[in-house]
């Protein structure tokens, strides 16, 4: 019942955004399906008027000298249904796909911007969400079917209405058992479609990992390695297991569904015998004409098609609900972060900067404790490093600093102020990042720096002095259109960067933001920048940040050594704290990683 329900409301959604969408289209198809359902019934009228008059009429003179009688008004009327059927038929699928791209492209749009509005990242580090998410997409393509199906349903049911009212002209008793013996495929269909929906839920782990491995293989990202390393046989491999297992899951139940269909049809076919058998029996008896037989016969067939075609669009119809129940799950979904709303005003504490207090957190996903009791500060004008080994926390504690997660336990404030009790949009504004897993957005070098600051996107001085300052200069230069030159190859005209260049393309996003943001995060900001590079870049990163807070995340041990303070993470905790100096007096965990990666450098 519950299941039911859901689906109602599924469908109630489905057609309030299909109405809101396309309301032009909508109006029109319920026109032409009224016209497609009642259209047939009238052609069978008139066959009997024509098949009764050329009956009485037979063997005497040809048409034109019965102008005056039924059988013209009757031939122009039948021409004039034909011709209307076949006109409605072409312009309905017209608007239907007018209608389909419209409330497609809605849903999209609804879809996109409500998974682009999370502010935290738990859809994207989730896999049961992101199997939610899979559905949902597709979800969009079952939203007009949804409606479709329904408009189908309105065919069936406007040519249903009039031939179940008219056979009661043949005896009280056939409309009755026309309806009731086809009244068990209804649930019969409703029940195929749970089996499907059922392996289609099941799958979708399968289709996502499917998707996965075609974006590997067929996405110039990856071309190289998988290609140097003989690649393509094991992700093909795989797509072949993971579209086999989906496929024999679906193939069992259609068959399934199938031979449950042609066991109960048997019912269906002998509620449709019966009348017709009474009809040829009264036609022989003379009790009715032969446009009599051919009508009853004709009702007969259209109230069973009728019958299928609204109860297989009603399946049609099921499944198409379930199919979109994602999508709106989707749409209701809520950012985790605005569920735990917090008061204005501050924490008591009067200290500038930012402050970590006995800050605890655990993925949504995960048991283990990826941070533990983090307390600690940077004041401004402060830089502080952050080391240790992968998987230490340095990253995570970087994403709650920018509120892509809010800590399980404590607190971590701007200037005294719990930073959930500030609007996400502005403590973001004070925020330059650079990511350790930077994209490389496929569009123009303009773009690509001016994401840092809108604003600033079409004043071409201030994005060519920030790209000198990483460096970029002469290659902007060089390019073809100089700043709106296209990145990447998936691009006509594009040209591609090395690793070095593009992470250079994501500091000078950050520096971008730089002159009015108050704190620069760089998570391993020149993990992919040349030795000599790198002291330039660090030197002009450490000249803008002088009054600025700075929070750096790196594994190259020398960077940190000109930090005003160090944290050293193991295992989600701060286990250390200090200069560069101090630490190394330590001879601790930190000493132990500086000695150990500065051996390297040295000659054995």
């Amino acid at each position: 019942m519950v299941l039911l329900k859901q689906k109602i409301k599924t469908i109630k959604r489905a057609l309030l955004l299909g109405c809101r969408a396309a309301p032009g289209e909508v109006r029109l198809l319920l026109v032409l399906n009224l016209l497609l359902g009642v259209t047939p019934i009238i052609i069978l009228y008139t066959s009997k008027i024509v098949i009764d008059e050329v009956t009485q009429l037979a063997g005497r003179q040809g048409l034109f000298a019965h102008l005056g009688s039924l059988l013209p008004q009757a031939i122009l009327a039948f021409v004039a249904c034909i011709f209307i059927m076949d006109t409605v038929e072409t312009v309905r699928g017209l608007e239907i796909d007018n209608f389909r791209d419209r409330v497609g492209g809605e849903a999209r749009r609804q879809l996109l911007a409500k998974v682009a509005g999370f502010d935290d990242l738990s859809m994207f580090e989730n896999p049961e969400a992101l199997n939610t998410l899979q559905l949902a997409e597709k979800g969009a393509d079952h939203l007009w079917r949804l409606v479709t199906a329904i408009g189908r349903m309105l065919i069936g049911l406007f040519a249903f209405v009039p031939a179940f009212l008219l056979t009661a002209t043949i005896a009280w008793w056939v409309p009755p058992v026309l309806f009731l013996t086809a009244l068990p495929t209804v649930f019969v269909v409703s029940r195929v479609e749970d089996f499907s929906w059922d392996v289609e839920e099941s799958q979708a782990e399968n289709v996502r990992y499917m998707k996965l491995y075609e974006r590997i293989l067929l996405t110039e990202i990856y071309a190289k390695e998988v290609r140097l390393f003989n690649l393509p046989a094991f992700f093909l491999g795989h797509w072949n297991v993971r579209f086999s297992a989906m496929f024999s899951a679906m193939k069992a139940a259609r068959s399934r569904g199938t031979w449950m269909l042609v066991a109960w049809s048997v019912v269906g076919t002998l509620g449709a015998a019966i009348p017709y058998v009474f009809v040829v029996d009264g036609a022989l008896r003379g009790a009715y004409t032969l446009g009599d037989l051919a009508l009853f016969a004709g009702l007969i067939f259209q109230v069973r098609r009728s019958l299928e075609l609204m109860i297989f669009e009603g399946g049609d119809l099921y499944q198409a609900a379930q199919g979109a129940g994602p999508l709106f799950d989707v749409l209701d979904m809520e950012s985790a972060l605005a569920r735990e709303p917090v008061p204005q005003g501050s924490s008591g504490s009067q200290a500038y900067g930012v402050r970590f207090s006995h800050v605890s957190f655990s993925y949504p996903t995960s048991d283990r404790t990826a941070l533990e009791d983090i307390n600690l500060s940077i004041s401004p004008g402060e830089t502080v490093v952050l080391v240790g080994e992968n998987g230490a926390g340095k990253t995570t504690l970087t994403k709650l600093l920018c509120r892509l997660y809010d800590p399980n336990q404590g607190e971590i404030t701007w200037d005294g102020e719990n930073i959930r009790s500030l609007d996400i949009g502005e403590l973001r504004k004070r925020i330059a990042v650079v990511c350790q897993d930077y994209a490389h957005f496929p569009v123009t070098v303009r773009e690509n720096i001016g994401f840092g600051d809108l604003s600033q996107m079409h004043h071409d001085a201030t994005l060519l002095a920030v790209a000198g300052e990483v460096g970029l200069d002469r290659l902007v230069e060089a390019l073809p259109d100089s700043l709106d030159t296209p990145l990447g190859t998936i691009l006509e005209g594009g040209t591609d960067l090395s690793s070095g260049q593009w992470q250079r393309l994501a500091l000078a996003r950050a520096l971008l933001r730089q002159p009015k943001a108050q704190l620069m995060i760089l998570d391993e900001p020149t993990a992919a920048i040349d030795p000599q590079s790198e002291h330039e870049v660090l030197a002009t990163l450490r000249h803008l940040a002088r009054d600025k807070m700075a929070l750096i995340v790196t594994h190259r041990m020398p960077l940190a050594r000109s930090a005003d303070r160090i944290l050293v993470l193991k295992h989600g905790r701060i286990v250390e704290q200090g200069s560069h100096t101090e630490l190394m007096s330590a001879r601790g965990v930190y000493y132990t990683m500086f000695t150990r990666q500065a051996s390297s450098y040295l000659p054995t």
